[in-house]
């Protein structure tokens, strides 16, 4: 847990507290009390007088049970106890089991999150008196998954668990049957989960970090920051984990977390010393990500068994690991757009075009894609020739890097390491994705049936180069798929392909990515078109976060870049939506199409 060196500076930063109260609210039948007090991890409020490493939290404490409980109220109250984060190995809520099955009971395999209250059915009618089982079924609808890992999957539909109770000593009441999980409410999940981004350097030791999303349980008894800094310790989860690798060597783990002054000291085991010389600028940066906020302000100090770092204080700035960022774009990235043929730099008045054949009167292209390059180079449908690159340096001249025909290909899309990619139909049911790097393009193997035996309508990868996504269309429609490309040697693969639960009397218009773990999705159904926004890691779209959109407006493509940029290419206008003033203006006119920020 965090500990101060010193007195607490009262630093201003993002986090949020509840204020204290002295009430303390107790439901006997919901096994519950509710106790607001400090010291660590949940918020509510924003609340930037406080400091960020020391926030107040709501107690969820479990009561045992209540002697002579029925049946009913012992399952109502097993479950409340599920719910207690302030009992971090659920000692309270083995009390509602057998003693059998308080040994057996693993709650960790997974976590059942389901909406409003589960309803016991199955007592009515029944004498108790002399019975020596009887059983217990809650009902409510599901919302997802979490696995031990902490990934978070959608669910639906009706949450049925049945509970087999037997008389224990005492003629008590004690379930005997218990499901292998918890089974937590929404309001449950928010207090005793937390969302988090844990940060992974790709496994080709390029400069840069992946983005793992993980939902990890509150631990009172720990800060956030070592929460995060474990989990991170854990390694990433099974959908990245062939796509990263980690600078941390194997065996190291936390011995504690402090503030000294205006340094957040991360004291870790003796093999973290093992780490190569060339590893430990990513192994900083995993750490400075991970941590994100909660180091904002200060700098980072990496001990050893509370000793300097090989004999040498190995201290850094945060913002001196920029360079990691999973998202490549600075927070005001360029916009581009196509106009009489050629690619438009967008300025404060009008624009300007690029350097290079882009930018000039020739060769007849559409579908930009933008790299991170400098100078920037173009990839683009090139008439009915394949695809072709230019740079945007002046004289830059295109070149092929993709033959095929340009009906068959989707629209490039660059990822951060200068690979253009596309989607080749080769037959009705059958695509071929590609993949160049200066002028010579290889197969990418697609395993799993689904990407590869659909037509693919557009392809995109993701900022920090992990993930595709890829709008799909065969017998059943279209739809979103994600897959995790897995890079090896000079060879690429995706892997781990799964389906966006779209909604399925739309149509997708577009796709493109907002930031490394964000998805945009624009479609159209009966009631006009819709931009929303999908977390692509949890299957999940986000709440409150749909773009609304001009309805006399027909919008044709879409871009995005961090943190949350959004152009739109629509009747011969390109326009920037403003999200604080949840509005959209115009950055070109007459017969401006096809919007760019680079990458995504």
């Amino acid at each position: 847990m965090w500990t101060d060196g010193t007195r607490s500076r009262g630093r201003r930063g993002r986090g949020t507290a509840f204020a204290a109260m002295a009430l303390v609210v107790v439901a006997a039948a919901n096994a519950c009390a509710v106790v607001p007090t400090t010291g660590s991890p949940r918020a509510a409020e924003e609340d930037n007088s406080r400091d960020t490493l020391n926030q107040p939290y709501v107690r969820m404490i479990a009561t045992p049970p209540r002697k002579d409980a029925s049946p009913e109220d012992i399952v109502k109250g097993f479950q409340a106890a599920m719910a207690s984060f302030d009992d971090p190995t659920l000692a309270v809520a083995r009390q509602y089991l057998t003693e059998t099955a308080a040994q057996k009971w693993n709650p960790w395999r997974q976590t059942t999150v389901f909406e409003t209250k589960l309803v016991p059915e199955g007592l009515s009618g029944q004498d108790l008196k002399d019975a020596k089982d009887t059983t217990v079924t809650l009902k409510g609808t599901a919302v997802a998954t979490i696995d031990s890992e902490g990934r978070y999957t959608p669910a639906s539909g009706v949450v049925a668990q049945q509970f087999t109770l037997a008389r224990a000593s005492g003629a008590q009441w004690r379930i005997e049957a218990p499901p292998d999980a918890r089974l937590l409410s929404t309001d449950d999940l928010k207090r005793d989960y937390r969302q988090v981004d844990l940060y992974y350097p790709p496994a080709t030791q390029a400069v840069g970090l992946v983005v793992d999303r993980v939902w990890v349980p509150i631990n009172p008894g720990t800060g956030v920051p070592e929460t995060l800094v474990r989990r991170l310790l854990a390694g990433p989860t099974a959908s990245i984990r062939d796509s990263v690798t980690s600078a941390f060597p194997d065996g190291t783990d936390l011995n504690q977390i402090t503030v000294e002054g205006d340094t957040v000291v991360v004291d870790f085991t003796s093999p973290v010393e093992s780490v190569p010389d060339d590893r430990i600028e990513a192994m900083k940066a995993q750490l400075t990500w991970t941590l994100g906020d909660l180091v904002t302000g200060r700098t980072v100090e990496i001990r050893v068994d509370g000793e300097p770092f090989r004999g040498t204080p190995l201290r850094f700035n945060p913002r001196d690991y920029s360079r990691f960022d999973p998202n490549v774009l600075p927070s005001q990235p360029q916009q581009y757009y196509m106009q009489d043929g050629k690619l438009f730099r967008a300025k404060e008045k009008g624009g300007e075009p690029v350097g290079g054949a882009a930018g000039a009167q020739g060769a007849s292209f559409d579908k930009p894609a933008v790299s991170v390059d400098s100078p920037p180079q173009v990839a683009a449908l090139v008439g009915d020739e394949g695809i072709w690159v230019t740079s945007t340096a002046v004289g830059g001249q295109w070149q092929r890097w993709i033959e095929g025909k340009t009906e068959d290909l989707t629209p490039p899309s660059w990822d951060r390491y200068g690979a253009v990619w596309t989607a080749e139909r080769v037959g009705d049911h059958e695509t071929q994705i590609w993949r160049a790097i200066s002028g010579q393009a290889g197969r990418v193997t697609v395993i799993g049936k689904g990407l590869a035996e659909s037509r693919v309508l557009a392809l995109r990868v993701s900022r920090d180069g992990a993930r595709v996504a890829a709008i799909t269309q065969d017998a059943n429609g279209e739809a979103v798929e994600i897959g995790t490309i897995v890079r090896s040697g000079g060879e690429a693969t995706i892997t781990n392909v799964q389906r966006l639960d779209a909604r399925t009397d739309q149509d997708i218009v577009d796709i493109a990515w907002q930031d490394a773990a964000s998805l945009l999705v624009l479609s159209k159904g009966k009631g006009g078109q819709e931009l929303s926004t999908w977390s692509v890691m949890e299957g999940m779209e986000v709440p409150d976060a749909a773009i609304k959109l001009d309805a006399q407006a027909e919008i044709g493509s879409i871009v995005g870049a961090p943190p949350d940029h959004v152009l739109a290419g629509s009747d011969g206008e390109v326009r920037t939506y403003n999200v604080d003033k949840k509005a959209w203006g115009v950055i070109a006119k007459n017969g401006a199409t096809d919007p760019v920020y680079p990458l995504g």
